[in-house]
């Protein structure tokens, strides 16, 4: 069974679109470890990434893995992934929480392992519990990556939380607030059949609504409230775009997206509608798709 749900730190307000970000301030350690990351060449990159060349085997072009077993795109094998995950967008995040991790023994360093496409993967104890933190960078095709290729190397019910950012789409939400997903996400998608046509159907299509998990979503809440006190944390539907520009309603001179009403649109037509962002449909689509 996988479990999943979604929570993300408001970083910007619709249809106002101002986009200042509230993050947690690094300590000077970190501050230097990120530097040291953001300077780091592509060849030491790569010579981090993948010390040695790696032979794939192919045999099964419907779940490519190496020989040791590790997956395509996560590059993770059995063993280095817990049942419990935190999915985060950046890698500046996943060291911050990182920091609350201790490793499987006293002085033991965490695991981690970054993979030649870009997707950094940490393992430690949470409180004696394994906990790992894992990019999915941005968008539905990097959460299906992660989620897909976890699963495939990790034995037992699963449960799965995004922590990223969002935009708030309406009050009591504001810049700061901590949005919790409760009934579950749709998803906006832009139809490219309506600039083929020009025959009147509607550029952008949403779905119907797929549900979080209830016994996770009330733990998540309850939590959550604790932590930062429940007037900071807001519950509501959640909208994932299929871009982060035509599908999230920005508008420019460079393209005709016609989606100048998309978010009035939305919230019109959704009355708790609260947050939008680009992954969290479908990882709780996985969820209830998983056989377990």
């Amino acid at each position: 069974m996988l479990r999943a749900h979604e929570c993300s730190v408001t970083c910007s307000a619709f249809p106002t679109r101002s986009y200042r970000c509230v993050v947690p301030r690094l300590s000077r350690k970190r501050q230097c470890v990120v530097r040291a990351t953001l300077n780091t060449t592509v060849k030491q990159l790569k010579s981090i990434i993948d010390p040695q060349p790696k032979v794939s085997d192919f045999s099964d072009a419907n779940f490519p893995v190496d020989l040791e077993g590790r997956t395509l795109h996560l590059g993770c094998k059995r063993g280095e992934v817990a049942n419990r995950i935190l999915s985060v967008g950046s890698m500046d995040r996943a060291l911050i929480i990182a920091d609350q991790l201790q490793g499987a023994e006293p002085g033991a360093p965490l695991f981690q392992h970054l993979s030649g496409r870009g997707f950094l993967t940490i393992t430690g104890l949470y409180d004696g519990t394994p906990v790992s933190v894992i990019t999915t960078m941005m968008g539905m095709p990097n959460m299906d990556f992660v989620v897909r290729e976890a699963r495939a190397v990790v034995d037992g019910q699963m449960a799965i939380i995004r922590l990223g950012t969002c935009g708030a789409l309406r009050p009591p939400a504001q810049l700061g607030s901590l949005l919790v997903a409760s009934p579950g996400a749709v998803c906006i998608r832009r139809d490219p059949d309506a600039w083929t046509y020009s025959d009147g159907r509607p550029h952008y299509t949403l779905s119907a609504t797929v549900p979080a998990d209830q016994q996770l979503r009330d733990l998540l809440v309850s939590a959550s409230a604790e932590q930062l006190g429940p007037d900071l944390v807001i519950q509501g539907l959640n909208a994932t775009a299929d871009s982060f520009y035509s599908s999230q309603g920005r508008t420019g001179a460079h393209f005709e997206d016609y989606n100048d009403a998309l978010i009035e649109q939305l919230l019109d037509n959704n009355k708790h509608l609260m947050s939008l962002e680009m992954e969290t449909f479908h990882l709780l689509d996985l969820a209830r798709c998983s056989r377990g």
